[in-house]
């Protein structure tokens, strides 16, 4: 049986990747520790209890996780059925994926019990099978879970890619840049746009725009102006779960990363996914040129721009490079110091849409205030309230959305 086991997952070809899964390659190094050194050497039993538990660790069953690796995997045969129709996939590429579908079947079944007995162990801590079915019988996992024959499958595995993508664009709806690659992000901001007090013209533009792209449409990047703690991060993070249903994925990229800007939106454009790239608290100072790469990505580059991604930025200045009233007068040993300057202020002419965040008056920080008051269990006098939330307002930072829930927070349950 051990030998059955490195045999088989020797011959993949196209899901080569799930060899270097850490489950996988344990239950690999786990058959050969058997070979090896014997099927009740020390070796091998302490193999057997790190697989069991790197699969306690990833919370789901080994046949659950090894459903995920092939759903998810991001190969030669997923990345053509993202793209091409089922027909025109190439016929070795589909025979090399259905080869290895039948591999891949076989250790879904292998018994665990008979593996177990040969060791000498307990089979009963391994948590191997399936938890509970899928009660989606239309899901994918469903569909791999009972089929009979994994190869037959297919032609419905490649609609799944084509639906779903592939790789950690699969796996996750929010992902941040780190510098080499993309991460998923595990718990993502729930916030919603019910969630956001006024600004109401100010969602519409951004979600009119959002939609045009989600639908396959030409539409603007968006430069999101205004004053601190007024919402702006928070309405495009809150436009991840408004579309949730959407073939959307939000990729977060900081302000520091932007010389990064052109490798992550290659990497984005491999992807029939819409992806907004979303760049926080965006500007530079006057003696910085990292801008330059960003008007290049938007615009101005020799690579077409890419219709599955577009930039969504906030920031707090207006045309987001430094600038002084002094820049536009004096004497300077440059020749030309005016184009320069022009150049600064054409960075947020790039962004098509600009939207706008005044400083709350008093009259919406009161009801921001109130919104939050009502989330929790509070028995607040209103009058009182009201005096004790502008008092925190002018000793604080000034009103805002920010300054709202700050202060609510520091009531606790009671004044």
């Amino acid at each position: 049986m051990f030998e059955f086991i490195c045999n088989r997952l020797a011959g993949l070809t196209i899901y080569r990747n799930i060899l270097q899964d850490s489950i996988v390659h344990e239950l690999k190094v786990l058959a050969n520790h058997s070979i090896d050194f014997g099927e009740k050497s020390r070796q091998t039993i302490e193999s057997y209890h790190k697989l069991a538990f790197l699969i306690y660790q990833g919370d789901c069953s080994f046949q659950e996780h090894l459903i995920k690796l092939i759903l998810h995997d991001d190969n030669p045969f997923s990345q053509e059925a993202e793209w091409c129709p089922e027909q025109d996939i190439k016929v070795s590429l589909k025979k090399a994926a259905e080869q290895d579908l039948a591999i891949l079947h076989e250790i879904f079944h292998l018994d665990i019990r008979t593996l177990a007995g040969k060791l000498g162990v307990n089979s009963d801590i391994m948590p191997w099978r399936m938890h509970s079915e899928d009660t989606n019988t239309e899901s994918m996992e469903h569909k791999l879970n009972t089929a009979a024959n994994w190869p037959a499958q297919i032609d419905t595995l490649a609609k799944h890619y084509s639906r779903y993508s592939r790789g950690r664009l699969s796996s996750y709806k929010a992902l941040r840049w780190d510098g080499r690659e993309l991460v998923g992000v595990e718990y993502p901001d729930p916030v919603r746009l019910d969630d956001l007090v006024g600004y109401d013209l100010q969602k519409n533009e951004l979600c009119r725009n959002t939609e045009i792209f989600l639908n396959g449409f030409p539409a603007n990047n968006a430069l999101i102006y205004g004053s601190r703690g007024t919402g702006k991060s928070t309405m495009v993070k809150a436009l991840l779960n408004e579309y949730a249903d959407s073939r959307l994925r939000l990729v977060e990229v900081r302000r520091e990363q932007i010389k990064d800007l052109p490798q992550v939106v290659s990497i984005l454009r491999k992807y029939s996914v819409k992806s907004i790239v979303f760049v926080d608290d965006l500007s530079f100072e006057d003696y910085e040129t990292e801008y330059k790469g960003l008007k290049a990505v938007m615009e101005g580059s020799l690579e077409s721009r890419p219709g599955n991604v577009l930039i969504y930025a906030t920031s707090n200045r207006r045309h987001l490079v430094r600038e002084f009233f002094s820049d536009r007068g004096k004497v300077t040993d440059e020749i030309h110091a005016h184009d320069t300057m022009q150049e600064k202020l054409s960075l947020a002419d790039r962004f098509g849409l600009t939207v706008t965040f005044p400083t709350p008056d008093q009259k919406l920080y009161l009801e921001i205030v109130e919104k939050y008051v009502k989330e929790r269990p509070l028995a607040i006098d209103a009058e009182l309230l009201r005096r004790k939330a502008l008092e925190w307002e002018k000793l604080h930072h000034g009103p805002s959305g920010r300054t709202a829930r700050q202060f609510v927070d520091s009531l606790g349950t009671r004044l």
